[in-house]
């Protein structure tokens, strides 16, 4: 596959062994295997971007040129699935609070990421992508917070080009959502199921949206 960014959620352990030239969110996820990173960017000449964004973000970002010569930030996150916060309690905590606290808290903190990255870049195209845990048409995991991402998508000027891609479950949307201004074009919207050697790689499916971004 040839792109100009590929965003991983939950690359594994030693996704940096693998492919020394990722970016990669903090490496301090609990696991089998240590180090490991919740999510990883891969491209041809993506840049690290001057701060490292905290590892309970659940986040990484880069700039990247595009083919067309165009300067881009791209955000690649997770957001709360409903049983975050027991499964994830370095990062959510262990003390209970309702899911939609959690996702609140978590949901704010990336959004500043990206405000942040905005001031610092100006002049480039923002895109969020990576594994939102919700999704943006029905039936739906949370309403309040598939609402919440329709809100703060509209906040930051973006909207989601493959919210009506299937998931890998039958009857459901995608949960892995790529975004970038409504202005841009959208030459193609594809999905597909990643296998080796005939056994799936994951519960989700692949997703590429091919965009169109003016010089």
């Amino acid at each position: 596959m040839s792109a100009d960014v590929i965003i991983i959620t939950e690359p594994g352990p030693e996704f940096r062994t693998r492919h020394p030239g990722a970016l990669l969110a903090p490496e301090l996820r609990q696991g089998g295997k240590k180090p490991e990173s919740w999510v990883a960017m891969l491209g041809s000449n993506v840049e690290a971007v001057p701060f490292e964004i905290p590892y309970k973000h659940l986040a990484v970002a880069g700039t990247v040129t595009s083919r067309e010569g165009v300067d881009v930030l791209v955000y690649g996150s997770i957001l709360p699935w409903l049983s975050a916060r027991p499964q994830a309690s370095d990062v959510y905590g262990s003390t209970y609070r309702p899911f939609i606290d959690v996702f609140i808290t978590a949901l704010a903190q990336q959004v500043a990421d990206m405000r942040r990255l905005q001031a610092i870049y100006p002049s480039h195209v923002l895109i969020w992508a990576g594994d939102f845990n919700h999704t943006l048409e029905p039936p739906f995991i949370s309403i309040e917070a598939s609402r919440m991402i329709e809100s703060a998508l509209q906040g930051l000027g973006l909207c989601a080009y493959n919210s009506t891609s299937p998931h890998r479950e039958h009857g459901w949307h995608t949960l892995d959502l790529i975004c970038a201004p409504e202005s841009l074009l959208c030459k193609s919207s594809e999905s597909f199921c990643p296998e080796f050697k005939s056994y799936p790689l994951s519960d989700h499916r692949s997703y590429v949206v091919e965009l169109v971004i003016p010089a």
